[in-house]
């Protein structure tokens, strides 16, 4: 804090907030984008250690069995690292990163379809480097004492009453909007982080402006969606929008039940991450994990949509209504997932299609629903090549690092979003 020279003078930044006590002085809670005020004083790591790291990720991608994958919040440094990597073999996923569009740039839309298109000019080669998705967070995180997610009703306190609070939407409705109509226009989908209804809703306003019947879509994308309004389950169908949703979150835990049932009441707790009505009403559903804010654990994902369940908990499941079929969320997480990602070459098994598969040690369409958790991949082929096999040396390095990376997200398994802690 004193290196970044946060005092009780320090201003707000767009997106965040420097919590201050009853004096006025900063208490050393910074949220959502307040976090760059001190972030941005940290030296950073060498071009090595990136590097280094970067390797080690995608082994553990693959251990995990993961063939293609949306990096949530990029720029252009991350971009760099990205083709750099690809160009020396070291990369074998085909990546999509989501360049960030902070709060300040969103204002500004033209500014931003310039940002995005010198990027795209100066990084276009890899094929498997695919430059297509501009990120904006439009709100934070619900769970208390954050509460910066955007909300159409106000937060109640600890005893159930009302409250002024309605959470922070980092972009307004007609800024948002404006960005989405030139952002369409130039090729560009969407990512936008909305927890709240009300900034869900503020993406379909904009997503809907730009849709055209008979026209395909940017395939522009919601992420998260733990609270939407059911007067807007509908729209996401009508303006072809995906509901990305990491549904490892959707279980009973400390976050849910503490740090959240108490503030917005039982009929909002009711509908939390409505999967099954999205579904229902006709929305395409697609499967992410959020890592590295969480584990990396495609297969608990897969469960826990599919039972609502924390095997860790001894509770009722969280909104069994809201649970989705086992081919629902085996396809959310795959075919769907590809279509997120522009990707029409794989996704699903068949003639003509790029070989990215995985082999698994158990058939997840029969065996119980409890046991899909523990699934293991044996091989992962990317493009027909097998680019991870679990009994080799170098597998089991990977496997390895990719339990233990597991195990240490286990503890914060719902405690933030897109890179974006509480």
């Amino acid at each position: 804090m004193a290196l970044a020279r946060v005092d009780r003078t320090t201003p707000d930044p767009a997106g965040g907030q420097v919590v201050r006590d009853g004096a006025g002085d900063p208490t050393g809670l910074l949220k959502d984008d307040a976090q760059g005020v001190v972030t941005r004083v940290i030296p950073p790591p060498s071009p090595d250690r990136i590097e280094a790291a970067q390797v080690k990720m995608a082994g553990m991608l693959l251990a995990a069995g993961i063939t293609s994958f949306l990096d949530a919040a990029g720029g252009e440094d991350t971009v760099k690292t990205y083709a750099g990597l690809i160009a020396k073999g070291l990369l074998p996923q085909h990546i999509t990163p989501a360049l960030l569009i902070d709060a300040e740039l969103a204002k500004k839309p033209q500014a931003a379809a310039e940002y995005l298109r010198d990027v795209r000019r100066r990084f276009t080669g890899p094929a498997t480097l695919r430059l297509t998705t501009a990120k904006v967070f439009l709100d934070g995180v619900m769970e208390f004492p954050a509460q910066t997610a955007a909300l159409l009703d106000p937060y109640l306190d600890a005893e159930g009453r009302p409250t002024d609070q309605r959470g922070t939407l980092h972009v307004s409705d007609r800024d948002y909007r404006a960005l989405v109509q030139a952002l369409d226009a130039d090729g560009w989908q969407l990512h936008a982080h909305a927890i709240g209804d009300r900034a869900v809703r503020t993406a379909l306003n904009a997503y809907e402006a730009v849709a055209r019947p008979g026209r395909p879509g940017r395939r522009h994308t919601i992420a998260h969606l733990q609270l939407v309004h059911p007067d807007d389950y509908r729209r996401f169908a009508r303006a072809g929008v995906v509901a990305g949703m990491q549904l490892q979150w959707a279980m009973p835990s400390a976050f849910t039940n503490d740090a959240l049932r108490p503030y917005i009441g039982p009929e909002r707790y009711a509908r939390l991450y409505p999967a099954h009505s999205l579904a229902k009403a006709g929305a395409r559903l697609a499967g992410g994990s959020d890592w590295p804010v969480d584990p990396l654990l495609p297969f608990t994902q897969i469960a826990t949509a599919i039972d609502r369940s924390n095997p860790e908990e001894n509770q009722p499941p969280l909104n069994t209504r809201e649970a989705l079929t086992r081919t629902q969320s085996l396809v959310m997480h795959t075919a769907s997932a590809a279509h997120q990602l522009h990707d029409g070459v794989s996704g699903t098994v068949r003639p003509g299609r790029r070989g990215d598969l995985i082999v698994l040690d158990r058939d997840v369409t029969g065996v119980p629903e409890k046991d899909i958790r523990a699934t293991e991949v044996r091989y992962t082929l990317v493009s027909g090549r097998v680019a991870h096999d679990a009994a080799s040396q170098t597998g089991r390095v990977r496997a390895e690092a990719a339990q233990r990376m597991g195990t240490l997200g286990a503890g914060r398994a719902r405690g933030g979003s897109c890179c974006q802690g509480h």
